[in-house]
């Protein structure tokens, strides 16, 4: 269903407004609300950005009568670089993740950091009001504190960006994830596809409004979730934005709810 939607939404962004350029205002890019560790779902849209970021992000899964689960949330340093008009360079590092787990008898914390997490984007123009770009972000092994297991991951989206109908903008993904664990137990792989979608409706030249639905098949069972979520991007002062978003994972995953909020600078 994702797959037909998104190839009816192409098309339907190429005869967008040609007045409108949706990488015009920053406050439009997609809210980021990853379900995965490292932020390896993390989504994005077709617009390259130069700009610094200190990113705040939480989860919880919590088993009810009485509180058994997993809290945690990590503090996020990031910066992305424009080259030579249509290629963007990123880096994002992980400066301390916090875990609390807690079940009948034991509750246990765990405070770590890492990884680091390297990407790359090119995009251009697909016809009057839209851009489309192809995103890498790839996880270096050996960047965080699991010493007794190495980790390489890596995320491929396709994404298109364009103005609909007034100040709406809209974002469509399609990509896969991975991930290669290693330890002395032995090693694991996993892969899983994911599309999404997400409506920006620009309120303001400062102010716009999110939201947005995802799905991801094949991490651990043929479709792990459907992810809904909402949010808003304030352009606060000058070069200085908040992004604040939350998400609610539907259907397999155990995840009950994603936090999410960052301070980004223009550069």
């Amino acid at each position: 269903m994702k797959l037909v939607m998104l190839a009816l939404l192409v098309p339907a962004l190429a005869h967008a407004d040609d007045d409108v350029t949706p990488c015009a205002a920053a406050v439009i890019d997609p809210i980021v609300t990853p379900v995965r560790d490292g932020q390896l779902d993390a989504q994005r849209g077709a617009c390259l950005r130069q700009q610094l970021s200190v990113g705040l992000g939480a989860h919880a899964l919590i088993d009810t009568p009485g509180f058994h689960g997993v809290l945690g949330g990590g503090l996020e340093l990031g910066g992305s670089l424009i080259v030579a008009k249509a290629h963007e360079f990123s880096a994002a590092l992980t400066l301390v993740d916090y875990t609390f787990v807690q079940n009948a008898v034991n509750k246990v914390g765990h405070v770590g950091y890492g990884p680091i997490v390297l990407g790359a984007a090119a995009n251009g123009s697909i016809g009057r009001g839209a851009r489309a770009a192809l995103a890498l972000r790839v996880e270096v092994p050996y960047t965080d504190d699991q010493t007794d297991t190495v980790r390489s991951s890596a995320q491929l989206l396709g994404v298109v960006s364009g103005a609909l109908a007034g100040s709406i903008v809209l974002h469509a993904r399609l990509g896969a994830i991975g991930r290669i664990t290693s330890s002395l137990g032995g090693e694991t792989a996993r892969l899983a596809l994911v599309a999404g979608t997400d409506f920006a409706w620009q309120l303001r030249p400062r102010l716009a409004l999110h939201l947005g639905g995802e799905t991801m098949a094949g991490w651990d069972v043929s479709v792990d979730h459907f992810l809904l979520r909402a949010g808003v991007h304030w352009r606060m002062h000058g070069t200085w934005r908040l992004r604040a978003g939350v998400g609610a994972p539907l259907g397999a995953e155990r995840t009950n709810a994603i936090l999410d909020v960052a301070i980004l600078v223009d550069r």
